[in-house]
Order: structure tokens, then C-alpha cells, then sequence
């Protein structure tokens, strides 16, 4: 606890000294100087678009249920990621991360919280991507759409849970509690589930016949149809498909459908007797028959064979007529289907002429471009003629001046040829006068390379006056200063404080371990010492009273730590009036800048 203390002193002489006295407060980062030091006015533009997305995203957040969007206190960042928190833990999703949020995090717990939620939001299967650094550069933008999925997948679920226990109370309240007309309703069912089973039981399929073993029909058709008259059902319907052969006429087809139709049905009902014959047979020697009953059965049988024979041909006659319907209507397709063809085929042709006809006037509209070229051509060859001629007149006469032009230069290059040489001619002869040029062509040189070096230091000098300046920082750098100074503090303050809370966490559970020892070691002695003390009267008194001594000094140490903690309220009380002060003069003061703004501008 002393290094807390002599934080606390070293926090104070540091408020004290002022460190950034000389820096404006509150200054605005978008104010800019010109080259004499004097501010400029610069016009500064909010994002609407932005805003939009902040206001739009609170309104959501507050209609979800998030109800501390309202706080005006909190900060933007608190809000959009304390919501974006809470709709995660309203997801009830399976997440390895701990998003446990406070207000006024500090600046690595804000990093390591956003990076959480990012980490999370691809697990949830969340259609947009959002980064760390545009949640804590608040980007309402691309937290919109993050913020509206969440919500929308929140109430979903909520929604969801609320029908799941709606429906398990109603489940639980009709298990444990039931109403007279519940109780007539149940025994309405149970009675029609009585009569159903009835019905069933009476309705219920009998076996009248049984096939020998080892006969089984091939045709799966044949084997159902067996089936069921082994349980006395007559008859069965069966559709049949025919192919018509494109290259046979309609009778030929007809014919040849008849004769396959009349085969089928002949093979089936040879098939059917001939199994039931069977079947017949094995009943009259396997089952212990009356002969009553036998002829009975017997009987029964002649009716089912004359039915099946009877049916046989009735099904062959409806099939050869569905038969011939089927290819009638097919046919009748089949035309409409040509029709239809060569309606696309004359209109294709149609088409196809209206181009025709396009070409060919492009076509004769191109001739006639072509003959009149031709004529134009003709008309154009004599003026096309003397424009020759007097360009090749033209070409004789600019030869000519190009020889003149040769001739002319020769001379002026002999001229300087002899210039040049009187002049090495004049040089190798020594002079007076060229000695005194020297002499000045020196001095002047000299006092070149002085003026050189002169310039040499002075850009020295002002090489190194720029570096003093550049050293020394502007008020926007020392606005950025402020605030990474202000942000380092913060940081620092939140550290001490949460290293506080630990301390106090530490004595508060040190002092709670040692009472609790010490209430243990009361107990111990009054156990060890009570059959003793309860021997004789003397002692019995004297136990009783170091009793109440003990209780005594408890009430008087319980007294002194409730006074002490009445005092620390009293102070939280004051302290709080304090603050409330101070802020409504915060407001006062932010009113009065207001005030003294307009009338500057106004002025």
C-alpha cells in the first residue's frame, strides 16, 4: 500500500507543476497558420453519411433492448461496442473468448476487446467483415450493417426461446393441471382410438388361399396380382405404354398394339389359373377341411376363375380402345407439333427475305457510289496534270538554289579559315596588354573562391537556424503531444486505479482471514474450556463473563468500523455534491464560450 501512497503524492506535485500550461486548452486540430503566424479560417464538413449511420445504429441498439445507449454520458465507443457485446451474449453463442466489457476501458483493453469480437463475428457466420481499427476509429459506416445482422439474429433467437418456453408451459400446465373440458376431450379420443382399433380388427386383411413353395412368378405384375387374390381381392388395373413406330401408318400401328395387348393378357390369365390351381390343391391337402367347408371353397373358386375370365376380357377390350385413343391423341400432338414447325419455318423465311431485300439495296446503293467516283475521277485528270507540272518546276528551280547555296558556304568557311589563323598567329606573339588581362583574370578569381566561401557559411548558419526551428514544435504537434500525453495518463490512471481496487481486494480479504481465524480459535478455546468451566459455579461465572467481555469488545470494534464507514459515506456524499458542482459550472463555462463565440462572430 505505501508504493499506492506515494503514487498518489507523486501524481499530485506532477497536477501541481502544470506540465502543459502552455499549450491552449481544448484546441482545435483543425486549425491551420499561415506563413506569419496568423490563423486561418477553414470551412469543416461532418460527415452526413456517417451520422446518419451513428444515429441509425443507437435507434437499433435502443429498440433491441440495449437500454444504455441512453446514457449520454457514455462515449460512442462504449456504446456501439458494449451493444455489440450484449447481442453476442443475446446469441447464446458457443465462443473460447471472454467478452467481459467495462466502461472507460483503457486503450490496450479496447484493442484486445475489439480484436475478440472480430475474432468471434466470422464463428457466428456473419455475411460482412469488419476490423479492429474500424470499430475503434468508429467507421459507422461499415459498423452498420455488423450492428443490424446482429440485432436481427438476437430478436430471431429471443424469439425463438420465448415460443420454446411458451410452448413447454402449456405442455407442463396440460400434464399437471386440466380443466373439465380437457378431461372430456381425452375421453372423447381414447373412445375413437377404441372404435378405430375396432375397425381395423374387423376390416383387417384374411389369407383364403396359399401358393405352393417354389413358384414365383418372373413378372413382378403377376406376383402382386397373385398376391392379392390369395386374400380374396379380384381385380387389379394396369396401364400400359405403347411406342408408335414413326415409320408405320396409324392401322399398321393399331393392328400390331392389339395383337401385343391380346398376348399379354392371355399369358397373365394362364399364369393366374395355373397358380391358384396350385394353390387350391395344397389348401385341400395341407388344411383339416370339413367337406362342407371344402365345397364351399371349391365353389368359391369356379365364381373367381369365371370372374378372372370374364375380367381377362373386358381388360383386353379397354386396353386395345385406350390403346388406339393413345395413339390418336399422339398423333393428334404430333401434327400440331408439324404445324407449329412450319409456322417457325415460314417465319424464319420471311426473315430471312427482308434481308435479302436490305442487302440488295445496300448493294445497289454501293454501285451507284461506285459509278459516280468513276465519273469524278475523269473529270479530275486535267487539273491533276498541271499540278504535276509545276511541282517538277518547282523541284528544278530548288536544285539550283541548293548549288548556289554550296558555293556560298565554301567562301565563308575559307574566310574563317583565315581569320583563325591571324589569330594563332597574334597569340604566339607575347604582349603587355595580355599580361595585364592576367593579372585582372586572377584577382577576379580570387575574390570569386572568398565570396564562395562567405556563402558557404552563411548557408551553414542558416542550415543550422532551420534545424533549430524544425525542432521546435508547432501547436498542432503539440496538440498531437497533448493528447498522446492526455491518452498516456489516462491509461496510467486506469492502471492505478484497477492496482488500487486490487489492494483494497487484498486487506479486505487479508482482514476477513484474519477475523474468521480469530472467531475459529474463540471457538476452539470455548469448546477445549466449556466442560471444564461448566464444573463449578465459580467457574461457570467467570466463563460467562470473559463471554461478555469478548461480545463486548466486539460491539465496540463492530461500533468503530460503522462509524468509520458513516464517515466515508459522508465524504462520497460531499464529494459527490462536489462533482455536480463542478459539472453544472462545466456547463455554465461551455454556455458562456458558446455565447462569446456568436457575438465574436457577430462583431
Amino acid at each position: 500500500m505505501s508504493s499506492v501512497y506515494i503514487y498518489d503524492i507523486c501524481k499530485l506535485k506532477m497536477s501541481n507543476k502544470q506540465i502543459f500550461a502552455k499549450v491552449i486548452p481544448n484546441i482545435k486540430l483543425r486549425t491551420r497558420f499561415d506563413a506569419d503566424g496568423r490563423e486561418i479560417d477553414v470551412e469543416i464538413r461532418e460527415d452526413t453519411e456517417a451520422s446518419q449511420c451513428r444515429k441509425k445504429i443507437l435507434d437499433l441498439l435502443l429498440s433491441a433492448g440495449y437500454f444504455r445507449v441512453m446514457i449520454k454520458t457514455l462515449s460512442d465507443f462504449d456504446k456501439v461496442i458494449g451493444g455489440m457485446t450484449w447481442c453476442i451474449e443475446a446469441c447464446e453463442f458457443d465462443v473460447d473468448v471472454d467478452l467481459l466489457f467495462h466502461e472507460n476501458l483503457s486503450i490496450g483493453q479496447k484493442i484486445a476487446l475489439t480484436e475478440q469480437v472480430v475474432t468471434v463475428l466470422p464463428q457466428m457466420k456473419c455475411p460482412f467483415i469488419l476490423e479492429p481499427h474500424q470499430i475503434q476509429g468508429l467507421d459507422f459506416i461499415s459498423i452498420f450493417p455488423v450492428i443490424q445482422w446482429l440485432v436481427s439474429e438476437s430478436v430471431k433467437l429471443r424469439n425463438e426461446k420465448a415460443e420454446r418456453l411458451k410452448s413447454f408451459a402449456i405442455s407442463q400446465f396440460n400434464n399437471h393441471c386440466s380443466s373439465k373440458a380437457n378431461e372430456q376431450e381425452k375421453i372423447e379420443k381414447e373412445h375413437l382410438q377404441n372404435l378405430l382399433r375396432k375397425i381395423e380388427d374387423i376390416y383387417a386383411a384374411k389369407r383364403k388361399y396359399k401358393r405352393k413353395q417354389n413358384v414365383e412368378p418372373e413378372e413382378e405384375y403377376s406376383r402382386v396380382r397373385l398376391t392379392l387374390l390369395e386374400y380374396g381381392i379380384k381385380t387389379l388395373s394396369r396401364g400400359i405404354t405403347r411406342h408408335a413406330d414413326s415409320g408405320k401408318s396409324q392401322d399398321g400401328a393399331k393392328e400390331v398394339f392389339a395383337d401385343e395387348i391380346e398376348q399379354h393378357e392371355n399369358e397373365i390369365q394362364q399364369l393366374v389359373i395355373e397358380n391358384l390351381s396350385l394353390a387350391k390343391e395344397e389348401i385341400y391337402e395341407n388344411a383339416n377341411l370339413t367337406e362342407e367347408e371344402r365345397q364351399e371353397i371349391a365353389k368359391h373358386y369356379e365364381n373367381l376363375k369365371q370372374e378372372m375370365l370374364i375380367d381377362a376380357k373386358q381388360l383386353s377390350e379397354q386396353n386395345k380402345i385406350k390403346t388406339l385413343e393413345a395413339m390418336e391423341v399422339a398423333l393428334e400432338k404430333r401434327l400440331q407439333r408439324i404445324i407449329q414447325e412450319n409456322e417457325v419455318i415460314s417465319d424464319d423465311i420471311k426473315k430471312e427475305g427482308d434481308i435479302y431485300e436490305n442487302l440488295k439495296h445496300d448493294y445497289d446503293s454501293l454501285v451507284e457510289k461506285m459509278r459516280q467516283l468513276e465519273i469524278q475521277e475523269k473529270e479530275a485528270d486535267e487539273a491533276v496534270k498541271n499540278q504535276i507540272k509545276t511541282l517538277i518546276l518547282e523541284n528544278e528551280k530548288t536544285k539550283q538554289e541548293e548549288i548556289a547555296f554550296k558555293d556560298d558556304c565554301k567562301k565563308i568557311i575559307a574566310d574563317l579559315h583565315k581569320k583563325i589563323e591571324e589569330a594563332e598567329n597574334l597569340a604566339n606573339t607575347p604582349d603587355e596588354e595580355i599580361t595585364e588581362y592576367d593579372q585582372i583574370l586572377e584577382e577576379e578569381e580570387e575574390k570569386l573562391r572568398v565570396c564562395r566561401l562567405q556563402l558557404a557559411k552563411k548557408n551553414r548558419a542558416v542550415t543550422s537556424l532551420q534545424r533549430q526551428l524544425d525542432n521546435i514544435p508547432d501547436n498542432v504537434e503539440l496538440s498531437q503531444y497533448q493528447k498522446r500525453f492526455l491518452e498516456l495518463y489516462n491509461q496510467v490512471s486506469a492502471k492505478h486505479k484497477e492496482t488500487k481496487q486490487f489492494y483494497a481486494l487484498y486487506n479486505t480479504l487479508n482482514d476477513t482471514h484474519l477475523y474468521i481465524g480469530k472467531e475459529l480459535e474463540l471457538l476452539n478455546s470455548l469448546y477445549d474450556n466449556y466442560n471444564q468451566a461448566m464444573a463449578t459455579i465459580p467457574s461457570k461465572e467467570q466463563f460467562l463473563k470473559k463471554i461478555e467481555d469478548i461480545v463486548e469488545g466486539i460491539s465496540t470494534t463492530k461500533t468503530k468500523f460503522r462509524k468509520k464507514h458513516d464517515d466515508e459515506k459522508t465524504k462520497r456524499d460531499q464529494l459527490n455534491n462536489e462533482l455536480l458542482g463542478l459539472i453544472d459550472l462545466q456547463r455554465k463555462y461551455a454556455a458562456l464560450i458558446k455565447q462569446f463565440k456568436i457575438a465574436f462572430e457577430r462583431a
